[in-house]
């Protein structure tokens, strides 16, 4: 009777251990993007996940009874999670206990790409100017192994020298190659070869909910990384940039992870951290830009070393603007009205003048500035715009071809 007992005990040990190991297999997952193509049988396995794991803390805590039939069933669990298949993102078991995060492994791959940035320039003290001072820091991404590292405008704003330094510590001088303030981009380049440029993701993939991981150097803390997920998606803010859109993510971005990456679950550079809203009642607010937009600013930046936008040669002020109550005050057209036309621009060469309301421009009605920016914003240099105009009451017709405008 004894033998039996003993023997009993013995199985549901055996079967306790297996349920622990189960555990620890179930914690040691990665995160993969899988191709998107049957987005209408797509599962959450996310969830699975969430399930499963808590299925097994509570049969921990239950003790041995029911041991072997919970065995099976957190084996089935473990095999139907490492056999997933199908779209969204997939959790797959890994070996390595030291990759219980997948952050770990992305962190490991993306790291070594990422760099510091300090910038040196004149800085007034007191109404003394003092030259070569370090003016601050941020963070930057090696874009190509031949040297070239994307950092954010405002980084490296005012400076006359750069530094950057990589995540193993060698430092090195770098040329500023190009910088746009319209979208807060810079390019850099140190004389190196065979350094480890990121790998670029594609942002236009991401969704809401996704992991995202920030890897920068704020307040000088060297090889930070925080995560968190994709909070929203095609953001703007204002007074910041109206030529890109932003990704927002509640990882946690501070002063000197500017420049740096913003990365997906795959290890992919998926948008450059630019931007965290502060206020106080705000938390947990950071700003991205979108790598699908950077990179051809970038690739122009290189090329060029500047971006070419174009431009139409008139000044809008708001307080101009001509509202529904007004027009009906003074009996003219809804619009906006030209404070001030450059000298030998594209305006003026079309006819235009300081006082003339635009209400119409092609086939679209204009009752705000942006309703004029957004359509220039869509041309390109050499595109002529037909422009709808009052004057002192008599209606202006002007072809404007719109110029180039460096930044």
């Amino acid at each position: 009777m004894l033998d039996e007992k003993y023997d009993a005990f013995q199985e549901a040990h055996v079967a306790s251990q297996d349920i622990q190991d189960a555990a620890v297999r179930m914690e040691e997952v990665v995160y993969k993007e899988a191709p998107k193509k049957d987005k209408k049988n797509k599962k959450s396995n996310g969830f699975k996940a969430v399930v499963a794991t808590g299925l097994i803390c509570s049969l921990l805590g239950g003790g041995i009874g029911g041991a072997i039939g919970a065995n099976m069933t957190m084996r089935n669990a473990a095999e139907e999670l490492s056999n997933t298949s199908g779209t969204g993102h997939q959790v797959q078991l890994i070996g390595n206990k030291s990759q219980i995060s997948p952050v770990v492994a992305i962190a490991q791959k993306v790291m070594p790409s990422v760099v510091g940035v300090k910038t040196y320039g004149t800085y007034n003290y007191w109404g003394r100017q003092i030259d070569n001072q370090e003016l601050g820091s941020g963070s930057g991404i090696i874009y190509s192994e031949d040297g070239y590292v994307i950092t954010n405008y405002h980084v490296i704003e005012n400076a006359t020298s750069v530094t950057v330094t990589l995540s193993d510590g060698a430092e090195y001088d770098a040329r500023i190659v190009g910088a746009d303030s319209s979208s807060d981009l810079a390019v850099l380049k140190v004389e190196a070869q065979n350094l480890p440029a990121a790998t670029l993701g594609d942002s236009d993939e991401l969704q809401i909910g996704e992991l995202v991981v920030a890897i920068g150097n704020p307040l000088g803390y060297e090889n930070t990384v925080t995560d968190g997920i994709v909070s929203g998606l095609n953001r703007q803010l204002t007074n910041y940039t109206d030529a890109m859109t932003l990704i927002q993510t509640n990882a946690a971005i501070n002063s000197g992870n500017s420049g740096g990456a913003l990365v997906n679950s795959k290890g992919e550079v998926i948008g450059i951290n630019s931007a965290k809203l502060v206020a106080s009642n705000a938390e947990g607010m950071g700003f991205a830009l979108s790598i699908n937009e950077v990179k051809p600013i970038v690739e122009e930046l290189i090329s060029k070393g500047h971006v070419s936008r174009p431009y139409m040669g008139v000044t809008i002020n708001s307080q101009y603007q001509v509202d529904e109550s007004t027009a009906e005050k003074y009996e003219i057209p809804m619009g906006i009205q030209i404070a001030d036309v450059m000298k030998g621009g594209p305006a003026e060469r079309a006819g235009l003048r300081a006082g003339d309301i635009i209400y119409k421009v092609n086939d679209t009605l204009i009752q705000s500035f942006d309703d004029l920016s957004d359509i220039i914003d869509n041309c390109k240099v050499g595109d002529t715009l037909r422009v709808l105009a009052d004057r002192n009451g008599q209606k202006v017709t002007a072809n404007v071809t719109l110029a180039e405008g460096n930044n």
